[in-house]
């Protein structure tokens, strides 16, 4: 026997019991409900369907969240079954300003040193949150270092204008992406002082066609110098995202770079400790290259999360296919006798294409750093809406 209890009682039950439950406390250290990362709830013939407008990109995150979410969902009366679908809608901070204004999330990735594997924890995080339905951007404010090109296969290097002179971002990978490598030559050196990094930093946001994004993830230089300081002077951080490798020397620079964010009141979503413990193949044990606890220390001193922990895996860092893999991209042509083949003009994808591999939370055979990738992008995206929620308020 059903109650009397109206569809938008039913609804507003299932949600309290979602809530009650904690669900994302213990994998996102975020409660769901309290981040506004559940959508639509509807109850209809005894079918409970939830959605979660939290950006996921990982596989299993998504379906630990189903699981505790029909578990909860599951006790609320005259619910028999419970459906838990996944959007990429994150919250909405609402603070904008007119360089950037149709982008919800400005997000840096810092470290205090180089070498720690940030720009490349920058473009996975970014590609991660892009396939889990977010509109994203890529900033590679690195400019006396630029790594973007490379990372998302982007060989053509200028960018195109629109009519009113703004530039266009290169796209790959669903990734709008600017740096300061498709404005200079590959090999060319940038030997700048502060003051014209800064018009740069300003020039890179305010002077692009940035669109709606949901997402612009700005890969920092390594240290505490101009970049970061015209990137917290200029632009409503909503968070940064520390990295750092587990040897203490990476971990002290990388608590610089952590106290430099906090003066300016950004708040810092946690750290990724990148190349935490390398899997033997031939012997199946796990060796600790670089010493252990780094990020587990940072979250203790300053109180903030452990996004998570890549393993150190070559594959990371390989953007070229195996060898013997066919490379050719054979444009659209038609074969004429007696002439040969007329290529018709190449598409934007065929030019921009490099033979090169995606980066590691895309790969299929990504093993265990393409899912500690995307569990990272994961908890970075509940911390912002957590963010974004306590700014609302």
């Amino acid at each position: 026997m059903t109650s009397e209890a109206s569809p938008t009682d039913r609804a507003a039950a299932v949600r309290d019991a979602i809530a009650s439950a904690g669900v994302g406390e213990s994998e996102l250290h975020a409660d769901l409900v309290a981040i506004d990362g559940v959508g639509e709830v509807v109850v209809r013939d005894g079918v409970a369907s939830v959605e979660v407008s939290l950006p996921v990109p990982s596989e299993r995150l998504r379906e630990h969240l189903a699981s505790v979410i029909a578990d909860a969902a599951a006790g609320v009366e005259d619910v028999d079954s419970v459906e838990v679908g996944f959007r990429g809608d994150p919250a909405d901070p609402g603070d904008r300003i007119e360089m950037v204004p149709d982008v919800k999330n400005v997000v840096a990735v810092a470290s205090g040193k180089g070498g720690v594997g940030k720009s490349t924890v920058a473009a996975n995080v970014a590609i991660a949150l892009a396939d889990a339905g977010a509109s994203v951007g890529l900033v590679d404010a690195d400019v006396y270092g630029p790594n973007a090109p490379a990372l998302f296969g982007l060989s053509e290097r200028t960018p195109d204008t629109t009519t009113a002179d703004e530039m266009v971002p290169r796209e790959a990978h669903g990734v709008r992406v600017m740096s300061m490598g498709f404005l200079t030559d590959e090999d060319d050196p940038v030997i700048w002082r502060g003051p014209l990094v800064d018009e740069f930093i300003k020039q890179l946001f305010g002077d692009v066609h940035w669109g709606e994004l949901d997402y612009l993830i700005v890969d920092m230089p390594p240290g505490t110098g101009d970049v970061q300081l015209s990137l917290v002077q200029h632009l409503p951080v909503a968070g940064a995202i520390i990295v750092t490798t587990p040897q203490e020397v990476a971990v002290d620079d990388a608590g610089r770079g952590l106290v430099g964010f906090a003066r300016y009141d950004v708040p810092v979503l946690g750290v990724i400790e990148n190349m935490a413990g390398f899997e033997c193949p031939d012997c199946d044990e796990v060796h600790d290259i670089f010493g252990t606890g780094g990020g587990d220390f940072l979250a203790e001193e300053y109180g903030v999360p452990v996004l998570g922990r890549v393993p150190l895996d070559p594959a990371v860092g390989t953007l070229a296919p195996d060898e013997g893999e066919d490379q050719a991209v054979t444009g659209a042509g038609i074969d004429l006798p007696l002439i040969g083949r007329l290529q018709l003009p190449r598409t934007r994808e065929e030019r921009e294409q490099t033979g090169s591999l995606p980066p590691m939370a895309l790969r299929e055979s990504g093993g265990e750093a393409r899912g500690r990738l995307r569990a990272a992008a994961t908890r970075a995206a509940a911390r912002l809406n957590q963010a974004a929620v306590q700014f609302d308020h």
